[in-house]
């Protein structure tokens, strides 16, 4: 910055001028980066991306109901996931499923395509620069004017008192209020076991192998994207990762989106814009810590695939696991998982009592459901 401050002719400035003159230079660079990279992300990514997508199986229109759900992701070698991703989804009442595969080396597509009710495309485009392209697009393919849930291979969505109502019935209460997103929270589960002794296969039933949390290190701010419409609706960060290996991860995602013309997904990665959101949080249960997780944390590293921001996570993972063999997630605050209600009671997701009366009323007109 002195150079910059010297190369017009303003050198001779106070240490306290130059200070404000270089704030004011850093914002200014950083909005213009900011502006280009938007600029790239709306604008030329979206005409590149399509060229590069490919039909692999089902439908490739999806036709569903203001109240049924459509489920969308982007996944690559999630093969130990996808029988348990997909008996939670059916359970939760998911109508269609829409997977976009960026370039799994095992069986994750052939496993996909053997489910009804499904979607499979590929794009070999590289997801560094593409992920949130990639999401945007099969938002606006597939779900205009209709709601959609994002969730990775590695994560179960749940809402408050969803033993009470379907799924449908959630949808009518958001759609009769004018929402149009709900925030979830990103729940990392665990094994009680080291991450080295973990072993994993593809039938493995995540709930019951992974039964583990850690809240205690979330760090809970403002929310930034929309007006939240309680005070308790928060962004959260760090959690057990924080803990365990020094990073800093963002925790909390706008997941479930009514695609109503005015919202705009996928803004800084998991965020949305232009959205009325919910009184209510959502949570996703978020199952990283397989066996896998190792291999993955080492090609991530080396082929950097998830950016120059992720790629420090998962060097941070790596040196954690590289300095430790014996490295578990288990400590004195880790709890057991037994339902939202111990996450709404600890604040960690919202509930508003007029949902909670709604959902009473619910259950009174749905006696024998």
């Amino acid at each position: 910055m002195a150079e910059v401050l010297r190369s017009r002719g303003l050198g001779g400035l106070t240490a306290a001028a130059r200070r404000t003159l270089g704030s004011i230079y850093a914002e200014r660079t950083g909005r213009l980066r900011r502006t280009s990279r938007r600029a790239m992300e709306f604008g030329l990514r979206p005409h590149l991306l399509r060229g590069r997508v490919t039909q692999v199986h089902g439908p490739e229109h999806v036709d569903y109901g203001p109240d049924q759900l459509l489920l969308i992701s982007v996944v690559r070698n999630g093969a130990l996931y996808v029988e348990s991703f997909m008996e939670h989804y059916r359970a939760l009442g998911v109508a269609h499923f829409v997977c976009l595969d960026n370039g799994s080396t095992d069986d994750t597509v052939d496993r996909l395509c053997a489910h009804p009710g499904m979607t499979v495309l590929r794009t070999d485009a590289p997801y560094a620069t593409y992920e949130n392209t990639m999401k945007r697009y099969l938002a606006e393919r597939f779900s205009r004017g209709r709601w959609h849930l994002c969730a990775d291979i590695d994560e179960l969505f749940d809402y408050p008192l969803s033993e009470g109502v379907p799924l449908a019935g959630l949808l009518s209460y958001l759609d009769a209020r004018g929402f149009t997103a709900v925030v979830a929270q990103m729940l990392d589960m665990f094994s009680e076991l080291p991450l080295a002794a973990v072993k994993s296969l593809p039938g493995d039933r995540l709930k019951e192998k992974y039964p583990f949390f850690d809240i205690s290190a979330v760090e809970r701010r403002p929310y930034e994207w929309s007006e939240p419409p309680r005070p308790e609706l928060r962004m959260h960060w760090g959690g057990i990762r924080r803990a365990v290996f020094g990073t800093n991860n963002g925790l909390t995602k706008a997941a479930l989106v009514r695609m109503d013309g005015r919202v705009r997904p996928f803004v800084e990665w998991h965020q949305a814009t232009g959205a009325i959101l919910a009184d209510i949080s959502g949570v996703l249960m978020h199952y990283p810590f397989v066996s896998a997780f190792n291999d993955k944390v080492l090609e991530a590293v080396r082929t950097r695939r998830y950016g120059v921001t992720t790629t420090d996570e998962y060097e941070a993972y790596g040196r954690a696991l590289a300095k430790n063999s014996d490295l578990s997630l288990m400590r004195p605050t880790a709890r057991r998982f037994s339902g939202l209600e111990a996450l709404i009671a600890d604040g960690f997701l919202v509930v508003s009592d007029e949902y909670r009366r709604w959902v009473n009323e619910y259950a009174e007109r749905r006696p024998n459901r």
